[in-house]
């Protein structure tokens, strides 16, 4: 079933009202990927793609916001991903990138075109009131998304 975008919509204004102690700046958007990744932790949510499209957005548009990575380096991270995730199924082993006990969800180009979409908002919202932050070309992929994650869920 393909991405719903009225539902995306919903689902990132829902995480972005309810942040708690997220900054106006990146904070918030930080704090409101945090709790979808965690509703997509939960058993039986993971493949839920309205939801991995929010959730994809969030990462992108806070990572790029805070200046974890450039704008360059997150399009590439989310094109990467999704190229894996095929690689992945092709080879048998479709949750390969699994870090809970969830499936994967398969690739999907509706959650790879909001993964985008929230790396221009996330450099809007960097220009806008992060500017100071300078993000490197590339960090290396065990600072983004932490040691022995390699490319995969952050």
């Amino acid at each position: 079933m393909p991405v719903n975008d009225t539902k995306v919509r919903t689902i990132i204004a829902d995480a972005l009202n309810n942040t708690g102690n997220g900054d106006a700046c990146c904070g918030k958007t930080y704090v409101g990927f945090r709790n979808l990744q965690a509703a997509r932790q939960v058993p039986g949510a993971s493949l839920d793609l309205d939801l991995a499209a929010a959730e994809h957005y969030m990462f992108a548009r806070a990572m790029v916001c805070t200046g974890m990575v450039s704008a360059t380096q997150m399009r590439a991270l989310i094109v990467g991903y999704d190229i894996k995730k095929w690689i992945d199924r092709a080879r048998g082993n479709p949750n390969a990138t699994a870090v809970t006990t969830n499936p994967v969800s398969p690739p999907d180009r509706g959650v790879v075109r909001w993964g985008l979409k929230g790396v221009s908002d996330g450099q809007a919202d960097h220009d806008r009131c992060n500017k100071a932050a300078s993000p490197p070309m590339w960090r290396s992929l065990e600072e983004v998304f932490g040691p022995g994650h390699g490319i995969g869920p952050y």
